[in-house]
This record gives C-alpha cells, structure tokens and sequence, in this order.
C-alpha cells in the first residue's frame, strides 16, 4: 500500500514566518531593538498566535532571540560569520555541482541577467540592491540543486551568515563578488559540474578571508550608527 503525501495549504503561521524571516534577510528586522509580539503583529497585520509561532521557528534556527526584555535579532560575531562561511562553503559547492545538470537555458539567461544587474548596482553604489541580487543568485544555486536535505540546511546556514553580517562590523566587498559570480556562471553554463562545485568554494573561500582580513585590520562600527568602515 502506497500512500500520497498530503499537501498541506500554507496558513497564517508560514505566512508570518515567510514574511518575517524575509524581513530579517532584507535587514529591515531593527538590529539591536527589542520588539514584541504585538508590535510584530501589528507590522505585519496579522494576530498575535500567527507571529508567535513563526518566532519560535526563527528563535530555533538561530535568527532571533527571546528575552525577558523582548525578541530581537541573533547576536552573532565574526567568530561565527566566519565559521558560517565554512560550512555554508562546501554546501554550496556541492550544490552548485549537482545544480549543472539541472539548470535550464532559462535559468542560466535569469543568472546572467541577475549578473549584470549585480555588476551595475555595484558600480553605481546600491548596496541594497546589490545585497539582494547576491542573496538571489545564491539561491538559485541553491533551489535547483534537487537535493531537499541539502536544501534545507543550505537555507539555514545561508541565513545564519546573513544575520551575521547585520550584527558585525562586516560588510561584503562586493566589488570581487563580480568576477567570483562570473566564474560560478561560467561553470555552469559549460555543465562543468566539477568547475562549478570549485568555483563556488573558491567565492566562499576568499569571502572568509576577506573577513579574516578586516577584522585582523581593526574593522570597526561607525559610532554614528552607519556603515561600517572598512578598507577592503
């Protein structure tokens, strides 16, 4: 006897998660303020029960904390940027590897475009911008790697760096991220699944040791409270 799986329609809790936990990958989560359920509740329109339950899914996968003072977002420090990046390294090259065979031409034409839209956003400056396309262009990768497993613990330490990088003094080099991209497109493209498997933990690799770099040089908070400082 075989059974079906049953497909169980999103409801309000998974909406509350999505939105909230794309809110805290966005960086619109206030880093360093303490919120609660009802002003979350309040933000996203929905009832407090909802919210509750997608905080408690985010506080288990280590984006937010809950004290007596309030919810708010994971303090992380480049200790465990750093060791995010690590794993998050050969994750995402073996999902780049098994993601050769299965990208469509209309996949590589989004990653191409996604590509030149990063390039320009850098060179014009949009750091936002540019932050959410990277995000978009790992996780294509990701998403059609076809393996669930991995994709869900790729989800999970890819976050983790995300906060990581709200909660230090890091912020990305996006500048070497243009030619890393490229050489990942360039792999995948050729169905090199070996190529791209490299590439991608070479990004990651020199990432790390971007990071090891700013901090080893005194990488430091603007004390106005804007961007950090770096000379990356």
């Amino acid at each position: 006897m075989t059974f079906e799986p049953v497909q169980r329609p999103a409801g309000l809790s998974d909406l509350a998660y999505d939105q909230l936990r794309s809110r805290i990958l966005g960086g619109d989560f206030p880093t360093g303020r303490r919120m609660s359920v009802v002003s979350i509740a309040e933000q996203l329109n929905m009832s407090r029960s909802p919210v509750r339950s997608a905080v408690e899914r985010l506080v288990t996968e280590g984006l937010l904390v809950v004290t007596a003072a309030g919810i708010e977002l994971a303090q992380l420090d480049h200790a465990d940027l750093i060791d995010g990046l690590q794993v998050r390294s050969r994750l995402e090259g073996l999902a780049a590897r098994l993601a050769t065979e299965r990208l469509t031409d209309a996949d590589l034409d989004g990653l191409r475009e996604n590509l030149a839209l990063f390039e320009r956003a850098v060179r014009s400056g949009e750091s936002v911008t540019a932050r959410r396309l990277d995000l978009e262009f790992h996780s294509v990768l990701r998403d059609t790697c076809g393996n669930r497993l991995l994709v869900e613990n790729l989800r999970r330490v890819q976050a983790r760096v995300i906060v990581a990088t709200y909660t230090t003094a890091w912020v990305a080099a996006h500048e070497a991220v243009i030619d890393e991209h490229a050489e990942i497109l360039k792999a995948l493209a050729a169905h090199d699944p070996d190529g791209a498997e490299r590439a991608a933990i070479e990004h990651l690799e020199r990432l790390i040791a971007r990071v090891k770099t700013f901090f080893g040089s005194g990488g430091r908070i603007d004390p106005t409270g804007g961007a950090a400082t770096t000379t990356l």
